[in-house]
């Protein structure tokens, strides 16, 4: 693993609420250290399960609803790449839909496991979509219901891939939760200014841009290399809340100013699911963040 010093990165919170208005700040948590759980084992003994927020589901059923699905699916690793398709409507779903894996590393971590460098992957992995606004609930249900099935399934670890910058909140938020639990989590993080309030317990920060949360669609060798590296904060002894910056470049320079376009580009798309932050003509998401700080 080799790390860097990362100055320059796209403040997502600020683009977001750049092309959502009229609509007010989206807002996130501004949280303390979380609680830490150790990994009772190295990780070459370790067995990983996997969550995805990126509405990961098997192609002709239900797809995941956009805003606060707090569901909770178990995925078998016997399907195939392209019986699998992301629900997630975020403009930088364009990626998982080219190669679920850089959104969805299943077959990465069967071929870590092969490789000796995690003891074992769970047949089945998770996935939610993870704009969720409805903090408390996720905290109280959807983190009980990964762990319980991470332990219905043997796993030491969870590995947790957050998508859009809704996501980076909520799963930050679920991993804090699980972690509150006795099950330890490390997360992949490509939207390092929410991940710096959000504070989950370890994550590391890889400078692509969103949607191509381990690596490039096509490269199966960067997306095991940054699937290992961030797997191996798990027996590193850093401050809770430490966010690793991971030497990984892409390789097309500009490429921060296409981000901001296609986020114009679907301007429309950004404010429809914002719109899941009100109810009643109530910001309520506020509330909810409010109240999640004071809790975790």
């Amino acid at each position: 693993m080799t790390i860097q010093s990362v100055a320059n990165y796209v403040r997502y919170l600020d683009l977001i609420n750049a092309v959502s208005q009229p609509l007010p700040p989206m807002p996130v948590a501004r949280l303390g250290p979380p609680v830490l759980t150790a990994l009772p084992v190295p990780l070459s003994q370790a067995r990983v399960i996997l969550l995805n927020s990126a509405g990961v589901h098997v192609r002709g059923e239900e797809p995941f609803q956009p805003t606060n699905d707090l569901s909770v699916r178990q995925i078998a690793t016997t399907y195939e790449p392209g019986q699998l398709r992301p629900s997630h409507p975020t403009p930088m779903r364009r990626p998982g839909l080219r190669d679920v894996n850089v959104v969805f590393p299943y077959q990465r971590l069967a071929e870590l496991a092969a490789a000796g460098v995690i003891g074992g992957a769970t047949p089945v992995h998770l996935s939610m979509l993870g704009a969720i606004k409805r903090l408390g609930r996720l905290a109280d249900e959807a983190a009980p219901a990964v762990v319980a099935a991470a332990r219905q399934h043997g796993a030491d670890l969870l590995f947790i891939v957050p998508l859009c910058p809704a996501c980076h909140q909520a799963m930050g938020v679920l991993a804090r939760a699980v972690e509150r639990l006795g099950l330890p989590t490390v997360s992949s993080t490509n939207a390092r200014d929410i991940t710096e309030l959000v504070r989950p317990p370890r994550s590391g920060f890889v400078n692509f841009p969103l949607g191509n949360s381990v690596g490039r669609p096509g490269e199966a060798a960067e997306q095991r290399s940054v699937c290992a590296d961030i797997l191996a904060l798990a027996n590193r002894n850093e401050p809770a809340g430490m966010i690793i910056d991971l030497d990984y470049q892409w390789p097309e320079t500009g490429w921060a100013a296409k981000v901001a376009e296609q986020y114009r580009d679907e301007a429309e798309v950004l404010r429809r699911q914002r719109s899941s932050e009100f109810e009643d003509g109530k910001h309520y998401a506020a509330d909810e963040v409010k109240a999640i700080a004071k809790r975790i």
